[in-house]
């Protein structure tokens, strides 16, 4: 395997069992007794807080992915994949939105600290999704390049302790 970014991709949705297996790979539960107490993830997270939310943009909608139930809960109608990126990243599979929800962290740290915390959390997760799209054949492109960031937060009605920090495209790539 030799991970790389691919931006160019064809346009076609990833079946469900790919999705799922993409989402459990990123970030799913995997065992049952994580540490301080929680459920254990396929990434690790400082304190455990697990304060990185992945919303999944797909021809069908927006989603949420929710771990413990492993399942992704709609959000919104509507394709939104052109929204996120340049022009070849709309044809991808998914997109996938990494949104830091800090106020999992309790008290625990500053609000550089977390911020930290939130950024390397997303950047062990995104390798799971470089790892698994690789696997599988897929392609994936993660940037930190959004447009109109601040409209999608209002989108996603993000609250002031939630940041969106990452998008990261997964698809069949196109011929290069």
């Amino acid at each position: 395997m030799a991970r790389q970014t691919i931006r160019s991709y064809i346009d076609k949705d990833l079946p469900r069992q790919v999705l799922s297996n993409l989402m459990w790979a990123a970030f799913g539960v995997n065992r049952k007794q994580g540490p301080r107490g929680g459920l254990g993830r396929t990434a690790p997270s400082a304190v455990n807080a697990q304060e990185i939310d992945l919303y999944v943009a797909a021809s069908e909608g927006l989603f949420l992915y929710d771990a413990a139930s492993h399942t992704l809960k709609p959000v919104l109608a509507g394709d939104l994949r052109g929204k996120l990126g340049p022009a070849a990243a709309a044809k991808a599979g998914v997109t996938i939105i990494y949104v830091a929800d800090y106020s999992r962290y309790g008290n625990v740290g500053d609000a550089a600290t977390r911020k930290a915390w939130a950024n390397a959390a997303a950047g062990f997760i995104g390798q799971n999704v470089y790892l698994f799209a690789d696997s599988e054949g897929l392609g994936a492109w993660f940037r930190a390049m959004i447009p109109e960031k601040e409209n999608l937060a209002k989108t996603l009605k993000l609250r002031s302790d939630q940041e969106i920090l990452y998008v990261q495209t997964v698809g069949y790539p196109a011929l290069q």
